[in-house]
């Protein structure tokens, strides 16, 4: 009797969009909460001050993100170069 095998996909990129789309959802909801915290409070309070701070530190998350991106893109492609290269166990090919 054969054996069924299920076919297995190379690399499942779902999670890394799923974790992408995410990321952003939240860093936009969290930039438009803390502008909202901000203009209602009075300047150079506080409160203020903090939510000031915290929408600058998001900013510059925005500047991060395309780079964050390309980092899990490369290890998608580097996972793709060990899968098809890695897997040679009776060619007379070296392990450690």
């Amino acid at each position: 009797m054969k054996e069924l095998f299920q076919k297995k996909s190379a690399v499942d990129l779902t999670e890394l969009a799923i974790g992408i789309v995410v990321l952003g959802i939240v860093v936009s909801v969290g930039a438009t909460i803390l502008i909202n915290v901000r203009d209602t409070n009075t300047a150079n309070g506080t409160a203020y001050n903090l939510a000031d701070d915290a929408a600058t530190g998001l900013a510059e998350y925005g500047n991060w993100f395309k780079i964050i991106v390309i980092v899990g893109v490369a290890a998608v492609v580097l996972a793709l170069i060990f899968m098809a290269f890695g897997r040679r166990q009776a060619g007379g090919g070296m392990t450690y």
